[in-house]
């Protein structure tokens, strides 16, 4: 047939869909805010500024990065994107991790990155493993500090435990492995998914370009804690940092992580538990405004053109970007 312009109603529904859901996350958001400033507001008047400055552009550019990272995923299974609208996409479909359940993100990335021309087969995949990625580095980094931490006077925690899976998710990235669990998938949905499997080595050189976005975290964490005491150790607080972080993704059902990270930190950080927890909370009021901040700087650049959200953006193989 001819080709049309206007919307079907299944395109209209999922772009209301995708709005209802973005105005919930928007919600999370602002409620998470809301929560969690009485906590720490009397603390935080009294931290040292130059330090929340310090942890605020640690977070912008912790958080920027991995945009940035997402993108040379996608340029590994074959689409190449713009680097500044690739972050802007991160921006705005990241804010579904404050949802409950662990999907939101990894749709609202896919679902934006098919709306602008990448091929949906390859737009899910890059999410999925763009996080899987991220996290396989934080572990390394993780591992990589764990030394200095057991030698700056901290002792063993069972959350150390979580490093155990760092070996399996370096097997799982293995491109045999990677093309029979896309074998898998292909025959649950009955549907061919068109990628290319990058290489083993080429995965590995994706993880390692995250490794820059766990040092940006960690370091804004440990400036919100020097911000409030000199009584810190940096190479135990870059260890609790991340792997608090990686608990709280590993905790799926959790929005964002909240709550089990402030645990971890306490555990693993050596700090007295005020001064924990206010780092933990003032940390995660800093990430949440980057990430609201930069989702409402981004918006206006994740449309490709006027009207894309509405139409029936092709979905296969051919889409160029």
């Amino acid at each position: 047939g001819h080709p049309s312009h206007k919307p079907s109603a299944a395109a209209r529904a999922v772009t209301l869909v995708g709005l209802v859901l973005g105005g919930l996350a928007v919600g999370f958001v602002v409620r998470r805010l809301v929560a969690d400033w009485p906590e720490v507001s009397d603390q935080i008047g009294d931290a040292e500024a130059g330090w929340l400055v310090v942890g605020g552009l640690c977070a912008i550019a912790g958080m920027t990065s991995i945009g940035w990272g997402w993108r040379h995923v996608m340029r590994a299974l074959g689409s190449d994107p713009p680097m500044l609208r690739t972050i802007a996409w991160y921006y705005v479909g990241e804010l579904g991790k404050y949802l409950p359940g662990g999907v939101w993100p990894v749709l609202g990335r896919g679902e934006i990155a098919r709306r602008n021309d990448v091929p949906k087969a390859r737009a899910y995949t890059s999410v999925a493993l763009s996080l899987g990625m991220l996290y396989l580095a934080a572990m390394f980094v993780a591992a990589a500090f764990l030394p200095f931490a057991l030698t700056s006077g901290g002792g063993f925690s069972p959350w150390m435990l979580t490093l155990l899976a760092l070996p399996v998710g370096v097997v799982l990235l293995h491109h045999e492995v990677l093309e029979w669990l896309v074998g898998v998938a292909s025959r649950a949905t009955k549907r061919t998914i068109g990628i290319e499997v990058p290489h083993w080595h080429t995965s590995l050189g994706l993880v390692a370009r995250y490794v820059p976005t766990w040092l940006f975290i960690g370091t804004a964490t440990y400036a919100v804690a020097r911000s409030l005491t000199t009584d810190l150790s940096y190479p135990r607080m870059m260890f609790a940092t991340v792997l608090s972080w990686v608990v709280g993704f590993l905790a799926v059902p959790v929005p964002s992580g909240a709550g089990i990270r402030e645990t971890v930190l306490f555990a693993s950080s050596g700090l007295d538990k005020p001064v924990a927890i206010t780092t933990a909370v003032g940390a995660r009021i800093i990430f949440v405004l980057v990430d609201l901040v930069g989702a409402a700087i981004a918006a206006p650049f994740v449309r490709r053109k006027v009207g894309t959200l509405l139409a029936d953006d092709p979905d296969d193989e051919d889409a160029s970007s």
